[in-house]
């Protein structure tokens, strides 16, 4: 829902100043959608790489990959009142990226620590193996790596879009 809400939200940024083009729709779908790709193949490799062999889902992977765009779609509305759409530019919008970025690597290290890192006892470790001190420590290496730095990478890309539809002007030549 988070993903769609986004899509609408920057069309109607874009047709609150004048901008709306039905490529806006397209242009938005195709980042949002590139950024989601690319977050599963990083968990993907992660996982595989860290030889990590859990009962998650594909749809629990998605899920997780979705909840960026609350902080994202909260950032631009905001961003759309104070900055005219321009992506986060000026404090207000830098403030509100920041504290939903760290609000929502606050969640996912959390939230995907049991995922990464099962104890010895919980249902995700059927098997009861304990985890050598090596490969936990790379589990969080990893886990600190996908939730601040690329979660900030990903954040960074969907809220620098210009919502206002003036690159498209440019880019179109209207």
């Amino acid at each position: 829902m988070a993903f769609v809400t986004y899509i609408l939200m920057s069309s109607l940024i874009a047709g609150l100043h004048g901008n709306f083009e039905p490529q806006i729709l397209g242009l938005t779908f195709s980042n949002a959608f590139a950024i989601i790709c690319l977050e599963l193949v990083v968990l993907w490799l992660g996982r595989y790489f860290l030889n990590i062999s859990s009962e998650s889902q594909i749809y629990d992977l998605v899920a997780y990959s979705g909840y960026k765009f609350v902080g994202v779609i909260t950032t631009v509305g905001v961003s759309a009142v104070f900055n005219a759409g321009k992506g986060t530019g000026g404090w207000v919008g830098w403030g509100v990226f920041g504290y939903t970025f760290m609000a929502n690597a606050f969640f996912l290290l959390r939230s995907l620590k049991y995922v990464l890192l099962p104890s010895d006892n919980t249902p995700g470790n059927p098997s009861m193996q304990t985890i050598a001190r090596g490969q936990r420590s790379r589990r969080t290496q990893f886990l600190f790596i996908y939730s601040y730095v690329v979660q900030f990478a990903f954040m960074w890309w969907l809220t620098a879009l210009d919502m206002s539809g003036a690159a498209l002007k440019v880019k179109g030549g209207k």
